[in-house]
């Protein structure tokens, strides 16, 4: 998605996940657009929620339930309750009670700063998420 995409999803989606998913918080590369980092895109909007939010949304948005297979039980991120869901607005991924390398990532406000988002993409770690890191850094120190 375009960052313009994103705001589009962000803007539509955000009632939902008040009503359904509070307290959610949004990581990745469409967080990082909606702080105003310079990204050309993202694949999706990635909203991390406690399991209750994420089964709520799953019943209120099951009509956008994308199927998905079953991720490894010992991969380094694991949720609780993962789902993707096809939006009319664009793609929306929901992880609820989403644990990193054996931690549970807490939820941390809508959009969390750019240094809860760094933190985030170093505690991540693949190389995808350390070139976020890089980014995300050359723009704080931009000012």
């Amino acid at each position: 998605m375009t960052p313009e995409e994103v705001r589009r999803v962000f803007e539509a989606v955000v009632p939902d996940l008040d009503a359904f998913a509070a307290p959610w918080s949004l990581i990745g590369s469409g967080a990082l657009i909606l702080l105003g980092v310079p990204l050309d895109e993202a694949a999706d909007l990635d909203v991390v929620t406690g399991v209750d939010g994420a089964g709520r949304l799953r019943s209120a948005w099951a009509g956008w339930l994308e199927p998905q297979a079953p991720k490894a039980p010992d991969g380094p991120f694991r949720s609780q309750d993962f789902a993707r869901y096809a939006t009319p607005w664009g793609p929306v991924e929901v992880m609820g009670g989403l644990h990193v390398r054996g931690r549970r990532l807490p939820v941390v406000g809508p959009i969390p700063s750019a240094e809860e988002q760094l933190r985030i993409l170093r505690l991540f770690g693949r190389p995808k998420d350390l070139a976020k890191a890089s980014r995300l850094e050359a723009w704080m120190a931009a000012g």
